[in-house]
């Protein structure tokens, strides 16, 4: 990379279309597209059978708009650093492209776990995926009231926390002592919500468990606004959150098929 393509604005690096910090500049990584399977429709008389979905045209992964959200005027959390993270996110989008045209064509017979290309590839997709995918929570989550949650959704935190006083005060200490993640998830396996802590995107991230609220505590979500004081964040991030997207998502999660159950 020559030093015309890199750009500082304050703590971040601006890399092509992509800004980050500068520790993300040596973590972000790349993401392999997984196979499609279709279910082939059975006629009277004929077995189930499964085909391979053709790949579709052009990129695999698209970015969603939250640019709604740059000009919301939400208190705590300004225009600049929204539009900065979005930035950010749009790149791990752009990664997860770039990564799943290169393992088309990825040489496998090198492959070996000390390092190969191929396992480099692999070892990036979760971290890229992920870093796409709880982007989109996050940035889902924001643009609200704050205030409390109500109904079967308050009812579960109660359930697993005791009240929402104390699942606030679990929740903020959490972002506090985490390096990247705060995932509160429906454990399907043990049907309650709980909490998971991930320092980077694809590290101790649980299985089985369907996020319904995620926190980015990441530097990038708030040093513009806030320097390195992570705690008046927590606050802004609580006093923007929006309950009603929380509450749906804790709905279909009632719903959800877990696999485990499953029999052939």
């Amino acid at each position: 990379m020559s030093a015309k393509d890199c750009e500082t604005i304050g703590n971040f690096e601006v890399i092509g279309d992509e800004v980050v910090t500068r520790r993300e500049v040596l973590l972000m990584g790349a993401i392999a597209a997984g196979g499609l399977v279709a279910i082939a429709p059975v006629k009277a008389g004929e077995s189930p059978t499964v085909a391979t979905a053709s790949p579709p045209a052009g990129d695999l992964y698209t970015v969603k708009d939250f640019s709604q959200l740059a000009s919301k005027n939400m208190a705590g959390l300004s225009g600049n650093q929204i539009e900065q993270h979005l930035k950010l996110y749009k790149g791990y989008v752009g990664k997860c492209n770039d990564i799943a045209t290169k393992l088309k064509d990825a040489e496998l017979a090198g492959a070996n776990a000390t390092y190969s290309p191929f396992r480099e590839l692999l070892v990036e997709q979760s971290y890229a995926l992920n870093g796409a995918v709880y982007h989109e929570f996050y940035f889902g989550n924001l643009g609200g009231k704050g205030g409390e949650p109500t109904g079967d959704l308050l009812s579960a935190i109660d359930h697993t926390w005791g009240s929402y006083g104390k699942f606030a005060d679990y929740i903020k200490a959490a972002g506090k002592c985490m390096r990247g993640w705060v995932i509160v998830g429906f454990n399907t396996r043990d049907g309650r919500l709980e909490c998971f802590g991930l320092d980077l995107h694809n590290m101790f991230v649980p299985a089985n468990v369907i996020p319904v609220m995620v926190l980015d505590v990441y530097e990038h979500a708030y040093m513009i606004d806030y320097g390195i004081d992570r705690a008046k964040y927590l606050d802004a991030f609580f006093n923007n959150l929006d309950w009603d997207v929380v509450a749906k998502r804790f709905a279909k999660t009632q719903k959800h098929p877990t696999g485990l159950d499953s029999t052939v």
